[in-house]
């Protein structure tokens, strides 16, 4: 008998900017949903939270589609995956619509053009306005106390949260918004973090303290390759709205674009798991093996750019807070037991080595939070629940009113 394979993605958690756009987009097309069945073009990592944003107000008639004939067949979840041929039979009973998951949709939205589908008839995006947001917190004028810049650890919401802040909005209300900037996104690596601070420190907002998130899993050595990591579009809003001319800027916007076009190494889509019920405890393993169990290479251009970021900092006489974020530890420990600590520490003793050589103190939060304050229990990444937001705002808050 066949196997069907899962290729969710473990996701328990959104940036609220996503969040809120899918939840408008609904209610913007209540009726057209009431009437129709949803494919969600896109088996990957959004896919997968669309159909749990689905799933969240008990909307179920949904399948999703996708170009890549490996998942032919296999699911997201109990939500069956099926080819564009077969999507196009069941577009002609008429009572199915498109919802494109990808973030960047403008080749498929072409596709289906070309196909003769409508936008806004047939097929439909949500697009939230992550980067319009970026840009706006980026240019905004603030007493430049504290710039605060890392991953999705500072956008995210878990999806059971009752308190809807992300971790930046509970942060400058603490320290307040006039003092503090907030600059973080998905994926982003620390090359990208270089060359933003450089680009504020032009434009002559340059921080009294600086306070960056040292991810493990943006270290790891092919992580910055991946078109999801790149942001191309969103460096680049952000160099026309800084209106300041740096040719480094300009020749990693070139960097970015070339790195965009590779093809993405998707861990969870690429692995077959076997049945579709698969635990979730051997989709974390693999999860906590490529992005924190690997053995850490100093010479990454991660850990490269993070020493420059220092030194940038020293140059510009910025208080600089590096800090690496929680870790679902227990997780861990019970997968892979004392192995886990080991491993992972090595690691982070890497990163202290480096922030130490250049005579600064690392933020060692890895083991600061409980299994139950992470977006879920089995969550593997460092994504928080609003409890386990409210206490790393505590302890950030704490270590930037000692600094200052």
């Amino acid at each position: 008998m066949e196997q069907k394979i899962n290729f969710a993605w473990p996701v328990t958690s959104s940036s609220k900017e996503e969040y809120v756009a899918f939840c408008e987009w609904m209610t913007a097309h209540k009726t057209m949903l009431e009437s129709n069945e949803i494919a969600i073009w896109g088996a990957g990592i959004r896919g997968t939270e669309f159909s749990l944003f689905f799933k969240r107000t008990n909307y179920t008639k949904i399948f999703f589609v996708d170009s890549n004939k490996e998942k032919w067949g296999g699911y997201i979840n109990e939500f069956p995956i099926v080819s564009p041929d077969t999507m196009r039979e069941k577009i002609q009973t008429g009572k199915v619509k498109i919802l494109i998951s990808a973030e960047n949709s403008k080749e498929i939205e072409e596709f289906l053009e070309e196909d003769g589908y409508k936008k806004e008839e047939d097929f439909f995006t949500v697009r939230s306005n992550l980067y319009e947001k970026y840009v706006e917190e980026f240019i905004r004028p603030y007493t430049r106390d504290v710039l605060i810049m890392g991953d999705c650890e500072f956008s995210k919401i878990s999806l059971e949260d009752t308190d809807m802040r992300n971790l930046a909005e509970m942060l400058k209300d603490e320290l307040g918004e006039r003092r503090a900037k907030v600059l973080a996104m998905h994926g982003m690596g620390l090359r990208s973090h270089y060359n933003l601070l450089h680009t504020q420190i032009a434009m002559g907002m340059i921080p009294k303290i600086l306070v960056i998130m040292i991810n493990l899993d943006t270290l790891t050595g092919k992580q910055h390759l991946l078109p999801r990591s790149q942001h191309e579009e969103l460096l680049r809003m952000v160099y026309e709205k800084a209106h300041v001319d740096s040719k480094e800027y300009e020749e990693y916007l070139e960097i970015v674009h070339e790195r965009k076009k590779n093809l993405q190494a998707e861990f969870f889509t690429t692995n077959k798991f076997g049945k579709r019920d698969v635990p979730s405890d051997a989709k974390s393993k693999v999860y906590f093996r490529v992005n924190y169990l690997y053995e850490l290479d100093v010479e990454t251009e991660g850990m490269q750019y993070l020493k420059k970021i220092i030194q940038l900092a020293r140059e510009n006489n910025i208080k600089v807070i590096p800090f690496v974020p929680p870790v679902n530890y227990e997780l861990g420990e019970r997968i892979f037991g004392a192995d886990f600590n080991k491993r992972y520490t090595k690691n982070v003793n890497k990163i202290d080595s480096i922030v130490r050589e250049n005579d600064l103190e690392l933020l060692e939060m890895s083991y600061s939070l409980k299994q139950n304050e992470f977006a879920q229990p089995d969550t593997p990444d460092e994504t928080a629940n609003d409890a386990g937001r409210k206490k790393v705002a505590e302890i950030l808050c704490r270590k930037i009113e000692e600094v200052m």
